[in-house]
């Protein structure tokens, strides 16, 4: 079990560690609307098991959301919008490959008596056949600050395990002004690649 724990941790700290670099080597081909407040954003990180418990699969990425507040009625399921890259690669480091997860459609909304709220719909997933379409997908905020994303296991032939849960985190309004401080965008509508 400590294992177990440990190996989670350090899947974590990596995932964190890919984001920054992503965030760090990338910036330049960021849309000019990423830091806009319109949409939250984080690292992705997980594993996949195979029927023994031995780790398929290490999972790493950034997600991206602009999704309506799950209490109010009048919000508009049109303008939402999910989008993920996920990485992959086996724990021996061969396989790498990476999907995404695009054209998400809000079917349902509903919120929790434990301060989470959950987003049912469907979404478009990148598989080495081709896109699969119309995928169930369910994302999960908690406290504002974890995601969880779910993608039908038998619609995407098993990929990302039997029941597999991918988490995120939600970065931190400090890590989002670090990157609007940072020398790639200096201040409001002012992009350097506006220059």
């Amino acid at each position: 079990m400590q294992n177990y724990v440990t190996l989670i941790l350090v899947v974590i700290m990596i995932g964190g560690f890919a984001f920054i670099g992503v965030i760090a080597t990338t910036t330049l081909a960021l849309p000019l609307d990423f830091l806009d407040n319109t949409y939250v954003f984080g690292p992705i990180t997980g594993l996949t098991q195979d029927n023994n418990g031995t780790i398929d699969w290490v999972l790493a990425g950034v997600w991206r959301a602009s999704l309506p507040n799950a209490t109010d009625a009048s919000s508009n399921t049109n303008s939402s919008s999910f989008n993920a890259a996920i990485e992959m690669i086996r724990p021996d480091g061969t396989g790498r490959h990476t999907h995404t997860v695009t054209d998400f459609t809000l079917l349902n909304s509903s919120q929790s008596d434990t301060n989470s709220t959950f987003y049912n719909g469907t979404s478009t997933v990148s598989l080495a056949k081709g896109p699969a379409l119309d995928i169930p997908t369910s994302v999960t905020l908690s406290n504002k600050s974890i995601i969880s994303i779910w993608l039908d296991p038998e619609s995407v032939d098993h990929h990302f395990g039997d029941s597999h849960t991918i988490f995120g985190i939600v970065a931190s309004p400090e890590f989002d002004k670090s990157i609007q401080n940072s020398p790639l965008h200096n201040g409001a509508g002012n992009n350097t690649l506006d220059h």
